[in-house]
């Protein structure tokens, strides 16, 4: 049978749509990401810099995941009642404006109000890219795309601080604050002439005062929801507590470069996150998602109670820290796609607000943590394995009393 020669535009025209719009999600979804890690490996560089302690500069990291968390609650929401399109645009412009600010500040003071200001603004990617690709992709196309997407997150993000160390190395701290500049400049351009409109659904009553509270007080008041998004809480602060306290322990104590530090961070941890990810896709079929669970809070436990006895076998060195650092990393991306579908299970009508509430709790477990992890004694490996060993004890527990207890 003969291909209709008319048609063939028709199929590169939606190919190309697709991949225009594949472009856009990835640039918005790692773009948190990137801006909260980029700039780790120049932590005791900005210290020196701008004559502070290393305590107060991590504390950008925390600052930064609390506008992060906060925004959440905006962006979901505003986007059920006005669409996607907007909100991104302006958030896109906040966390610009956020990264002008970090790159002329002249004090620790001003640096943690501008990386407050990029938390403000990246929320908007955090928050509304997976909502983007459901409006675009279904079926096969989902199934392709998100294929896709599996493998470019885990690289894209990971890769930040090793383009940090390069920066840090040849053009000082400030320059990964004007590569998100560029960054953020870039994905405006080509959201105003690539992006339309991708909800069809959305409508001002979501907005209204009575439809907010009965949003919230749904999820609020659902045991298996909050169960799990205290999991997500203690889990993922647990997780960004390596991107406060590695590369003071790397860095600073071990004495290996900011470069090195990148490199390390991209491959066992990004290579961690993609061979997990396949892992995870094979077992879950196999064994549900509450084995999937256990087994990642099970493997983080284990890479703390490991770093913990190297520590007092071998002392510190850069083998000790990383070996159970990549442990951790694949334990914890066995988590996310099962504590996400049970969280979500039985909210589609309003999961823009359950979108909001679930990531300004596991962003929140970021801001936490990594605050706490600041006030801590950082001359050797033993408070991030304890906090390692801590955070997925209680999430476990957490899961079996307040989850499973709920379901019997």
């Amino acid at each position: 049978m003969s291909q209709n020669p008319q048609s063939l535009p028709t199929i590169d025209a939606k190919m190309k749509s697709n991949l225009l719009l594949f472009l856009v999600v990835v640039l918005v979804a790692c773009l948190a990401g990137v801006s909260s890690d980029i700039y780790i490996p120049s932590i005791p560089a900005i210290a020196d810099g701008l004559k502070t302690t290393i305590e107060e500069v991590q504390w950008t990291l925390a600052i930064f995941m609390v506008g992060l968390s906060i925004s959440q609650l905006v962006y979901g929401p505003i986007s059920d009642g006005v669409g996607r399109r907007h909100p991104l645009i302006i958030g896109l412009l906040i966390i610009t404006a956020g990264s002008l600010v970090c790159f002329f500040a002249p004090s620790i003071e001003v640096l943690l109000l501008g990386r407050f200001i990029q938390g403000l603004g990246a929320g908007a990617g955090a928050s509304l890219w997976r909502a983007i690709f459901r409006d675009s992709f279904d079926g096969p196309q989902l199934a392709k795309y998100g294929g896709y997407l599996s493998i470019a997150i885990p690289f894209i993000v990971p890769a930040a601080p090793t383009l940090g160390g390069y920066l840090q190395t040849y053009f000082g701290w400030r320059s990964s604050f004007l590569f998100l500049i560029l960054y953020a400049l870039t994905t405006i351009l080509i959201v105003f002439i690539f992006f339309k409109e991708t909800s069809i659904h959305h409508h001002k009553e979501r907005l209204s005062r009575k439809f907010i509270a009965y949003a919230f007080g749904q999820l609020l008041s659902s045991r298996v929801f909050m169960g799990y998004t205290i999991c997500t809480f203690l889990s993922y602060g647990a997780f960004f507590a390596w991107f406060t306290a590695g590369p003071v322990l790397l860095i600073k104590i071990v004495g290996i470069s900011p470069v090195e530090f990148g490199w390390i961070t991209l491959l066992g941890g990004g290579g961690s996150m993609i061979l997990a990810g396949l892992v995870n896709g094979k077992m879950v079929v196999k064994h549900g998602t509450h084995f999937m669970l256990r087994m990642g809070w099970a493997l983080m436990f284990m890479a703390g109670g490991l770093m913990l006895a190297l520590k007092f076998i071998y002392g510190i060195n850069t083998a000790v820290i990383v070996a159970p650092m990549i442990l951790f990393y694949f334990g914890s991306t066995l988590l996310w796609p099962s504590i996400f579908a049970g969280a979500f299970a039985s909210f589609n009508k309003i999961a823009g607000y359950a979108g909001s509430l679930y990531s300004f709790m596991q962003l929140g477990g970021g801001a936490v943590v990594s605050a706490l992890v600041s006030y801590l004694p950082e001359t050797d490996q033993v408070p991030l394995a304890s906090l390692f060993m801590m955070c997925s004890a209680l999430s476990w527990i957490v899961f079996e009393l307040v989850v499973i207890s709920r379901k019997r």
